[in-house]
């Protein structure tokens, strides 16, 4: 008994102080709230428009049990929001039972469902287009695997939410993802005011028979409302019908990869745009916004929703995503290329000769041997009697060529075309100092010129599909070198280049060919030179280089001087006259300096550098200098026979010639002219030169330019070269010809807004050009990336304008035109002015209807049958709305009473949204 009456006296001790999971997540709900400062009342009867804000969220996770949940906050953020009376949007509201005439302010989402503002907003997240609200959260699990698909524990999260919005004040809604997410099934509710607001969602796959109309849907709506509903009670509707475009006639934005009559591809021109249209589709939405429930009709009998007489319309596209675009593709190909350094052998195999090897012996061989032989008359004779076999044998001929014969020649005659020459001449007058400092920025080359047309060819072959590149690119080349071979041979130039010494602004391999041609010119000119005097035998000298050298008996005898006959005279000096004579001085026939390339400037300062500091240095490297100085002295003593020095510096530098006065001693002022310092001064350069040189006129003289070494010296390298270096050394002149064709396409946009495009993708080629080295490959993948952007808009624009403009626009209209289009890229959807009576709604109607109207068809009174040719709608819309009280009509506040339904080919969505009085039931 004892320890019964033990047992009797132990009791258990429940601590309620502990908080239970479910505790601990309102608290931890109420503590967000309170962060993201909800925990008041929100009301403001400003009327916003949705498609100009920007949609912010924010969002914390939290849990509950064994699950975790994301609390999102989604609001709409307006720079300027505009109060707009709610009578003006809300006509139906303007009775006795408004919000605005009580006594109390509804939160403000439940004035934003009954707003019509923000019905059907083009951009905003789900459930705002569904209610119409610009503020609410969304609690939803924080793993898609976790889908909250129990009633039971739906509604568990919902009443913790609503005590937990109810004890912080929140006026704000609070969803309930429920359901699989990729259904957006939410329910949800609203508190405050007094006022209490349930949210639920119906999704069907496919909508019940009767319920696919406006009067269906009415029977749906009322029948939530149950017997509160009377006879004086208005049921405001809103409709949007939206159709659906997606087949178009041939709208493609430009003729890509251009052939010509056999079906060769063209590749004189740099390929741009899309292969397909960018445009997957158009919808053009109709709304009615705003009637009562017995102002218009639809059943299976009758439709008064004719969008022929909408005055609301709205246009929006959809585009490909990662539109493949052609010049950003072969800009990429030829970047890639260009790091390659397989040879052209390696490419194309030993390169085979149509003739039999031991002909090539007779006309090719030795060739270093050839140009330095000193028979000119012989060199020349023997060049030109083998010119034909030459340039046939140079000819690639490999056993599988990666192009066919016809697109080589096309090719080597769209480059080496004289009239191209002409071309470049014409263009060189119209180039402005704009394009000529982008030329410079960029070290490119001329616009239509030699190197620019071969780079539009190269990069045109990067685009060819089902071609080698690379080989293709190898078997070019290879014949442009041999083509050019031949214009040295031929003593012809090479069409569109500058004439003149190479123009250091340019781009090295823009002066090696201008180089070459300087060869020919001073090749054809030596030849000339030689044809025009008498035949003269001469001696020659060590090095092979023609020349007559004078008597030495004339060289060192004064006395024989005046026996010299003066030769080379160019013209005299001014008045001018000898100082030991009173003959004139002659400016003398001189040769020219010889043409230097900037990797020629880079080698003779790197030589010259090298030679150190020192004295003998110094002498060596002034005597290096000379040559020029000693060729000029030589020609003057060949014009002027009994000219001096110092009559040398009076023509040659003058500044060197001082001129000083004296005084007399009867007073006169006499003039005394004399060298100046520097000539005076012991082991001058100038008067030991003056003394080596001899009377020699300029044709008789040593080249100061072997046209003949340099030229080959040119041919080598570029010979030498692999595809892959060529294709680099020209990446500023594919940045320039890049730039041309796309501002070429911007400006047919006639769009001023996208002139900055362009000027930003030609401030990222700078980038590329004067970057580092390490850093070129990802700012030409930021190029690449901007460059297919760009190509996007300008082949979109294209596609929009093909099918949207009508035609015969005139100036105002063509702008009005052109800005709606350029919205049209950035904006979901773009309203169309004055709908079906405006310009483009005429063109979209032709669109949108399944055959074009005839002439008495456009007439609005023949109404029937446009309205019959209109397709069939791809989606409805409809939002239904009154002001009721519940849950007594009596006693209770009119509150908002919603519901959204939309209408798809396989979906159907009820969106209910109906309040009740908390206070007064």
């Amino acid at each position: 008994m004892a320890n019964v009456n033990e047992d009797e006296d132990i009791f258990e001790i429940v601590d309620y102080t502990t908080a239970s999971d479910w505790e601990r997540f309102i608290a931890r709900i109420e503590e967000i709230l309170s962060e993201w400062k909800l925990n008041g009342p929100e009301m403001s009867n400003n009327e916003i428009d949705f498609a100009d804000g920007k949609w912010n969220e924010r969002d914390e996770a939290l849990e509950f049990g064994e699950h975790s949940y994301v609390l999102t906050h989604f609001s709409l953020q307006i720079q300027d929001a505009v109060t707009i009376p709610p009578t003006e949007s809300n006509p139906q509201m303007t009775s006795s039972t408004s919000f605005e005439k009580q006594t109390f302010i509804p939160p403000r989402a439940m004035a934003d469902m009954m707003s019509r503002r923000n019905d059907f907003p083009s951009r905003s997240p789900y459930l705002s287009h569904w209610y119409g609200l610009r503020e609410f959260l969304i609690l939803a699990p924080k793993r898609n695997n976790d889908a909250i698909t129990h009633e039971d524990r739906a509604n568990l999260l919902l009443s913790s939410a609503a005590i937990a919005v109810s004890n912080v004040g929140c006026n704000v809604p609070i969803f309930i993802r429920v359901q699989h997410e990729w259904r957006n099934m939410f329910i949800g509710l609203c508190e405050g005011s007094g006022l209490r607001t349930h949210f639920n969602i119906c999704h069907l796959k496919n909508a019940p028979y009767q319920h696919r109309h406006l009067s269906g849907l009415l029977e749906i709506f009322k029948s939530k409302l149950g017997s509160n509903i009377s006879n004086d009670t208005v049921v405001m509707v809103a409709v949007r019908f939206t159709y659906v475009l997606k087949e178009f006639e041939s709208t493609i934005s430009r003729q890509i990869l251009p052939r010509d009559e056999s079906g060769t591809p063209v590749l004189t021109e740099l390929p741009f745009g899309s292969l397909y249209d960018p445009v997957g589709g158009l919808h053009l939405s109709c709304t009615w916004p705003l009637f009562s429930e017995e102002l218009v009709t639809e059943n299976d009998d009758c439709n008064d929703f004719d969008p022929l007489l909408s005055q609301q319309w709205a246009i929006g596209v959809t585009l490909l995503d990662d539109l493949p675009v052609l010049l950003g593709e072969t800009v990429q190909e030829y970047l890639k290329l260009s790091t390659q350094r397989e040879s052209i052998e390696q490419l194309l195999g030993k390169i085979q000769t149509s003739d039999d090897p031991s002909n090539n012996s007779m006309n090719m061989a030795d060739p270093i041997k050839r140009i330095s032989d000193s028979r000119t008359q012989q060199y020349w004779t023997s060049i030109s009697s083998s010119i034909s076999n030459t340039t046939n044998k140079l000819r690639v001929n490999v056993f599988n060529p990666p192009l066919p014969p016809s697109v080589v020649e096309k090719i080597i005659s769209y480059l080496f075309n004289e009239q191209s020459n002409l071309d470049r001449q014409r263009s060189i007058v119209d180039e402005s100092l704009d394009n000529t400092e982008r030329i410079r920025q960029l070290k490119s080359v001329p616009k239509d010129s030699f190197v620019y047309r071969l780079v539009v060819c190269l990069a045109s072959i990067c685009s060819l599909p089902s071609y080698n590149h690379l080989r293709s690119i190898a078997h070019i080349w290879h014949d442009v070198v041999q083509e050019l071979r031949t214009h040295w041979e031929t003593g012809t130039y090479i069409p569109g280049l500058e004439s003149g010494s190479p123009n250091l602004s340019y781009s090295k391999f823009y002066h090696n060919l201008q180089m070459l041609n300087c060869c020919i010119e001073h090749r054809l000119r030596h030849q000339n030179d030689t044809t025009s005097v008498e035949n003269q035998s001469g001696e020659q000298d060590e090095d092979g280089d023609e020349f007559f050298e004078c008597s030495s008996v004339l060289a060192s005898s004064k006395a024989n001087i005046s026996d010299l006959q003066p030769e080379g005279r160019l013209k005299p000096c001014g008045d001018l006259k000898l100082l030991n004579s009173n003959e004139i001085l002659y400016i003398p026939i001189t040769q020219e300096c010889p043409p230097m390339t900037e990797d020629m400037l880079d080698e003779q300062t790197t030589v010259l550098t090298n030679l150190g500091s020192s004295e003998e240095a110094t002498l060596l490297r002034a005597k290096m200098q000379s040559r020029s100085l000693l060729s000029d002295m030589e020609s003057f003593k060949a014009a002027n026979p009994l000219g001096t020095m110092e009559d040398f510096v009076r023509w040659y530098s003058p500044r060197d010639w001082v001129e000083t006065e004296e005084v007399e001693n009867d007073g006169n002022i006499q003039k005394r002219y004399a060298l100046s310092l520097r000539m005076q001064l012991p082991d001058n350069l100038w008067t030991e030169v003056w003394q080596q040189a001899r009377p020699i006129p300029v044709r008789r003289q040593k080249r100061l330019f072997d046209d003949g070494k340099e030229a080959e010296k040119i041919l080598q390298k570029l010979s030498s070269l692999t595809p892959g270096e060529v294709l680099e050394q020209l990446i500023p002149v594919l940045l320039h010809t890049v730039y041309d064709r796309v501002n070429k396409e911007v400006y047919d946009m006639e769009d001023a807004n996208a002139s900055a495009l362009v000027e930003t993708l030609y401030n990222k080629s700078l980038q590329i050009v004067k970057g580092k080295d390490e850093r070129k490959v990802k700012l030409q993948q930021d190029y690449v990336d901007y460059l297919a952007t760009i190509e996007q808009y300008i082949c979109r624009f294209q596609s929009f304008k093909q099918k949207l403009f009508p035609s015969d626009l005139d100036h105002h209209e063509k702008e009005n035109m052109i800005q709606f289009i350029t919205e049209l890229h950035t904006r979901p959807e773009m309203p169309v002015k004055d709908a079906a009576s405006s310009r483009l709604g005429k063109q979209l109607v032709s669109m949108f209807t399944t055959s074009k109207p005839s002439s008495s068809q456009a007439d609005n009174n023949n109404t029937p049958e446009v309205k019959n040719q209109f397709m069939a709608p791809a989606g409805k819309e409809y939002i239904l709305r009154a002001s009721l009280g519940r849950p007594s009509q009596s006693r209770s506040r009119p509150s908002p009473q919603r519901m959204y339904c939309m209408l798809a080919q396989d979906e159907f969505r009820l969106c209910g949204a109906f309040s009740e009085d908390t206070t007064f039931f």
